[in-house]
């Protein structure tokens, strides 16, 4: 994999966020990108953003905090050097394919099976588990970080489909 290049760079984030600009900054690991707002539209939105890191080496890119772009580059590659783990969360390649198929549903909940299936090397447990969504507070029974993932995409299937949820619904983190 070529990411040498600000085009190289730019061509891949094109992948993980399809159709967002990105101003791109390179360091020592990577580069660092950054949504580009047009000026017109920054009146504060710049202000508690966070950053994508692209590691040149591995492909990975994590989101990182909203600190600044220096400081974020800095604490990553001083993680690298040092083998501690690195900052952010991976956003990709992705780690898991999560899918909901609806078992039950009234005006106030959705119930969905949920399964996660790993895509990492080795893989971790597949996941399997009823969720549970109240639909006009959004919490979801159990409450770990895949079934928010899962109810997040599912309501926002809703949303397009003019409040339905989806009978059915992959996505993948």
């Amino acid at each position: 994999m070529e990411l040498e290049t600000r085009e190289q760079a730019l061509e891949y984030l094109t992948q993980v966020q399809p159709g967002v600009t990105f101003d791109l900054y390179q360091f020592q690991s990577g580069w660092i990108g950054m949504e580009a707002i047009p000026p017109e539209e920054t009146l504060g939105r710049g202000l508690g953003m966070a950053s994508l890191i692209l590691d040149k080496e591995t492909g990975v890119v994590t989101v990182q905090s909203s600190l600044p772009m220096d400081l974020v580059a800095q604490e990553y590659a001083e993680a690298k050097r040092t083998g501690q783990p690195l900052p952010g969360r991976q956003i990709y390649p992705y780690q898991w394919t999560i899918t909901v198929r609806r078992i039950q549903e009234d005006g106030q909940t959705i119930t969905y099976q949920m399964t996660a299936e790993s895509l990492t090397d080795p893989p971790e447990p597949t996941q399997r588990h009823p969720l549970t969504i109240e639909k006009h507070t959004l919490a979801t029974d159990p409450t770990d970080w895949l079934s928010s993932v899962a109810m997040s995409h599912a309501e926002w299937v809703s949303r397009q489909n003019q409040g339905v949820w989806p009978e059915t619904d992959t996505s993948q983190v």
